[in-house]
């Protein structure tokens, strides 16, 4: 069942387009990029953000409009599934309408355009995997950029994603676990074998038991690894649970979870009844369980 929201909600009480855009003076990238990133002088939420050797990239940022600097507020990264867009993952997750009871800061970016929008999450059959976009990269400076206009608490910078999305959230999970402390997929998989994070991260891994796209049980069209496989990856060197955890079952939800060391947590739901598309109820699911799961 498809939760639908009421007309008439809140709107969010600031939002922002930033710009990524590249200099294309040299030819070659340099191994400790450049960036800046500039306000306007008309809109301090507009900000102009440019990397040496890269593409124009963009995303969206929402503030919550209780943020105030003398409080660390937490950031989320949003990935949106490949072919669509940072628009289209707002309209369908809700998660705008949480910023302000929340007060975490939003960060929705959009994935490189070749044929189509995607992201480098590894393995996986995107045009900016064959293009070897560097997201992670673009994820670091965009995470170093808004810490740097915004007070944002350190433990609690976070990465969520849809299918492609979820892809790129588990890849940060692995590869930018330094600054990322937890992360949540819906649909998606891990697709990079060398997954070896420095740090624990906290992981939330919602899938429909009926998906095509990406199945539960692995294969299908993009050969992706099965879903239980893929949530115990990330922090299976840092004392996880050698036995899943039973949790109290929800009516068509199978759900089970991993303790890890340094507080981290690993959780699998497995809805019984649903395919590939996200629902507001995840959403609501997936704040719960970030909010829970501060770095320690």
């Amino acid at each position: 069942m498809v939760c639908r929201r009421k007309a008439g909600r809140k709107q969010w009480i600031r939002a922002a387009v930033q710009t990524i855009t590249t200099t294309t003076t040299s030819t070659t990238a340099p191994s400790n990029p450049v960036f800046t990133d500039v306000a306007s002088q008309t809109d301090p939420n507009q900000r102009s953000f440019t990397v040496t050797g890269k593409a124009p990239r963009t995303y969206l940022l929402n503030i919550p409009s209780s943020y105030s600097k003398a409080t660390p507020a937490p950031l989320v990264l949003a990935f949106h599934s490949r072919t669509t867009n940072a628009e289209e993952l707002l309209r369908s997750t809700y998660i705008g309408e949480f910023i302000n009871d929340m007060g975490f800061v939003l960060a929705t970016i959009n994935g490189a355009v070749h044929e189509y929008s995607s992201w480098n999450a590894g393995s996986c059959c995107t045009p900016a995997t064959d293009f070897k976009e560097d997201d992670v990269e673009l994820s670091s400076l965009i995470i170093d950029s808004i810490s740097s206009t915004y007070s944002i608490d350190p433990k609690r910078i976070w990465a969520i994603g849809h299918s492609n999305g979820g892809m790129m959230a588990y890849r940060l999970a692995c590869d930018l676990s330094d600054k990322i402390s937890g992360v949540a997929i819906v649909g998606g998989a891990l697709m990079d074998d060398s997954c070896t994070p420095e740090k624990p991260v906290s992981i939330m891994h919602i899938h429909g038991d009926l998906d095509e796209t990406i199945p539960f049980t692995g294969g299908g069209k993009f050969d992706v690894p099965d879903i239980q496989t893929s949530v115990i990856k990330p922090n299976a060197n840092f004392s996880c649970d050698i036995a899943p955890n039973e949790i109290m079952p929800i009516v068509g939800v199978n759900q089970v979870a991993w303790n890890c060391e340094q507080g981290a947590q690993t959780k699998l739901m497995n809805y019984l009844e649903n395919g590939h598309e996200w629902h507001l109820e995840y959403t609501k699911a997936i704040l719960r369980f970030l909010f829970a799961h501060p770095r320690k």
